[in-house]
């Protein structure tokens, strides 16, 4: 069965009609945590509201820039992703919280998930490269112009939030890049949307691999779609094994969470690895990679395969 306990009460809606009002809750609750995340950033940065749709021409022309985009994006995708989540939980589904799967883990078992995830980067930088090299029939230019202009958008974006310029600044993108949004994304993309397309597809591999596309699609980063969607794919099969959001939770912490840690390390001249390169994997490093990988999940899913899921 699927995590979600089915002796209890559940929704019968459609699952058209579900996946419609989660969206739709999602983006209130974006809208309305956007709102109110620009009046602390004008507040914090002094910006007017007049330059903040274009905010980032400004940057650097007012004081506490880095703290308010934090505090902007905090309530701009995180908290809304919970909000939405829990609201659809308890109200849609009619299900309790702990439903979610919010049991207790052990410490080798997390330290297992650590290393899958970084491991698994070389292997995953090979989809990163292949999708950089991504081209539309030139009948779609507009389309791909759009995409590149997004993308050196978002490019430019994150390069500000991580040069950063003392460790304190490294601890608060750590708490809202890599731990809020690990906890956001994973309840509602693993705990909430792959739980409901489980029960409606039948078949996890499915659900899994549905739930990891719209994850990586959210992101608007297309040039970097395959790469976060075999990511998402990764911690949805964790999920499904384990029954515990706390791992994929910790997994999506731990990729985004080491990401920042060595691009602060490289910036500091602390390490030689630049995360951030996009040179081809050497061809030893991807294998290895991908035998590790292999190696870990093939351990998870005989330890957990036998649980009880929905197709049984």
């Amino acid at each position: 069965m699927t995590q979600f306990d089915k002796n209890r009460l559940q929704s019968d809606l459609p699952f058209l009609s579900k996946f419609m009002i989660l969206i739709g809750l999602t983006l209130i609750f974006m809208t309305v945590g956007t709102f109110i995340g620009m009046a602390f950033f004008m507040y914090m940065t002094g910006m007017p509201f007049k330059e903040v749709a274009e905010f980032q021409k400004h940057i650097s022309d007012y004081p506490n820039t880095y703290n308010g985009l934090m505090v902007l994006q905090t309530f701009s995708t995180p908290i809304p992703f919970i909000a939405a989540a829990f609201f659809f939980l308890v109200f849609i589904e009619k299900q309790p919280i702990r439903n979610l799967s919010l049991r207790e883990t052990s410490l080798p078992l997390i330290l297992l998930v650590g290393i899958l995830v970084i491991g698994f980067m070389p292997f995953d930088a090979i989809f990163i490269e292949l999708n950089q090299k991504l081209t539309l029939p030139e009948s779609m230019k507009s389309i791909l112009d759009w995409m590149k202009k997004s993308e050196d958008a978002t490019a430019e974006l994150t390069k500000f939030l991580t040069d950063f310029k003392e460790p304190r600044q490294l601890i608060v993108a750590l708490i809202v890049v890599a731990l809020l949004a690990g906890i956001s994304e994973e309840l509602m993309f693993r705990g909430v949307l792959q739980n409901i397309a489980l029960r409606a597809f039948r078949n996890h591999h499915v659900a899994i691999w549905f739930a990891a596309f719209w994850f990586s699609f959210i992101h608007f980063q297309f040039f970097g779609f395959l790469p976060r969607m075999f990511l998402g794919a990764l911690f949805g099969y964790l999920y499904f094994w384990t029954k515990n959001i706390w791992i994929p939770i910790f997994a999506h912490f731990v990729n985004n969470g080491f990401t920042l840690l060595m691009v602060y390390l490289y910036k500091n001249k602390t390490v030689k690895v630049d995360i951030e390169s996009t040179e081809s994997v050497p061809l030893t490093a991807a294998l290895s990679s991908l035998i590790l990988t292999v190696v870990i999940l093939r351990f998870f899913y005989q330890k957990y395969s036998q649980t009880e899921n929905i197709e049984d």
